[in-house]
């Protein structure tokens, strides 16, 4: 699913959601996946249409339009010390930040797609969670297959 260690950030420190979006989408900027101003689309999307992308209890995929700033397709994994509210009511607190640029939106499905089949197995989460180290969860995430 990722293929560069910096795409795998464990147990990372946030005080609060924006800081929890810096810290999970500033890999996309750093490897070339989104320009810097895509972190702002995400919080400014965030602000107006409230925490969308907040997929299942605990766990977001933040993201933000192709025009506000995607350059490739990327996936980066955070997982955060301490959960994090980003006010949703039945998602709340976030522990995992799965933040994804893409450049059209067929991708973006395909993508959105792919990350649904891997979170649906409850071992796999479990093996995320217990991921103390970069390292550690590289290697998890390293060894899945996307399709295609």
């Amino acid at each position: 699913m990722i293929e560069d260690r910096r795409a795998a950030q464990a147990r990372r420190h946030a005080a609060l959601w924006q800081e929890a979006v810096t810290v999970a989408a500033g890999p996309l900027i750093e490897l070339g996946h989104a320009r810097p101003e895509y972190i702002q689309g995400i919080i400014d999307n965030t602000k107006e249409y409230g925490p969308y992308y907040i997929i299942a209890p605990g766990i977001a995929l933040p993201h933000a339009r192709p025009e506000q700033g995607a350059l490739r397709n990327g996936v980066v994994f955070t997982t955060l010390a301490q959960p994090i509210a980003f006010g949703h009511e039945e998602g709340d607190p976030v522990w995992l930040l799965i933040a994804i640029s893409a450049t059209d939106a067929e991708q973006h499905i395909k993508t959105i797609q792919q990350l649904a089949e891997l979170l649906q197995q409850s071992e796999f989460i479990q093996s995320i969670k217990q991921s103390t180290t970069d390292g550690e969860l590289y290697q998890l995430l390293s060894s899945v297959k996307a399709d295609g």
